[in-house]
């Protein structure tokens, strides 16, 4: 299947978000239950705050769209707080106890690590303020509801994926964070779950980066220096940018299979351009709805119980338009 420049995969992308903004408005309008009007009306005057991932602008952006359009259907003010690139854990964790402070009643975080979660879930119970974790699926005291896609299963379908884009043998490695990540650890497992099925498939030592770019690309061009390898899988969206670089510089992006996690703009456009070959995405719009509808039901008494396990799926140059990839690919699709 031909491919599309990628000047013409963003006008396709922006007349995408047009018309799916237009007709997420039309349903919020239409299709409200009977139950979220009680919510609603019980609810009415709150105010709750999204805390964004760091390190992360599209992800971040995404979330806050899906948390708006719900704040939107429930009658809320979200507050919203944003991080600089240079932003890190004490930072996000400075911003989540000011915007509680400032009297949210509810707090929606995607905490950069675990000391961050557990000392917003310690002030939230402390205050009897609600904490919702998103992109996380601890809940440790304090912290009433979870949102995360299942990293297990999402590194079982990578793993797959690099190894049919392979034909089941080759060499493989691993481009991971330099961060000791749970949900990152259960991805890894899963992709070498996977690829343990496969005999021909030998998985090479790997090297590990930060969330710089720049530091991805030297790790990725080490790691390539050092091991003759067919196929890669990438962690995270700045370890696959950075990937995408060195092996877009060796001239190697048609022979060498890259699988990535993420849906970022300029990682869309490599997979377009046949640089990046398969992306494992998830949506990050109903990240944040859903921790608004959660945050509704904790307001209203309710309990969670357990963590919301979210869907992902493998997309790649020729089917990342169809119709049920959009949904997971655009912010505005819910």
């Amino acid at each position: 299947m031909n491919r599309l420049p990628t000047t013409a995969l963003l006008v396709l992308r922006s007349l995408f978000v047009l018309c799916t903004a237009a007709l997420l408005a039309a349903v919020l309008l239409s299709c409200g239950s009977s139950s979220a009007t009680i919510a609603n009306n019980q609810i009415a005057s709150h105010r709750i705050a999204l805390v964004a991932p760091v390190h992360s602008a599209e992800q971040a952006e995404a979330m806050r769209i899906g948390a708006e359009a719900a704040a939107r259907q429930f009658g809320l003010e979200l507050n919203y707080a944003p991080f600089e690139s240079n932003e890190d854990a004490a930072e996000q964790l400075a911003a989540a106890i000011a915007l509680l402070e400032q009297g949210a009643e509810a707090l929606l975080i995607a905490p950069a690590d675990e000391e961050t979660l557990r000392a917003v879930g310690q002030y939230g119970t402390d205050r009897g303020i609600p904490v919702i974790a998103l992109n996380d699926e601890r809940m440790p005291r304090g912290v009433g509801g979870a949102i995360a896609i299942d990293n297990e299963e999402a590194g079982r379908q990578a793993g797959k994926a690099l190894a049919e884009l392979l034909d089941g043998k080759g060499n493989v490695a691993l481009l991971k964070p330099d961060r000791n990540d749970p949900g990152l650890v259960l991805r890894e497992q899963g992709i070498l779950e996977a690829l343990s099925k496969y005999p021909s498939i030998q998985v090479k030592e790997g090297s590990v980066c930060g969330n710089l770019r720049d530091a991805c690309w030297v790790a990725a061009k080490s790691m390539l220096d050092n091991e003759r390898l067919d196929g890669a899988i990438a962690l995270q969206s700045v370890a696959s940018l950075g990937l995408a670089d060195e092996v877009r510089r060796r001239s190697e992006a048609e022979q060498f299979k890259l699988v990535a996690f993420g849906s970022e703009r300029e990682q869309l456009e490599l997979l377009q351009e046949g640089v990046i070959h398969q992306l494992v995405v998830q949506s990050d719009f109903s990240t944040g709805y859903i921790g608004v509808e959660q945050a509704v039901s904790l307001l209203a008494g309710g309990v969670i119980g357990k963590p919301t396990l979210l869907e992902t799926r493998v997309v790649d140059a020729d089917n990342m338009f169809w119709m049920n990839n959009q949904k997971l690919l655009f912010p505005f699709v819910h």
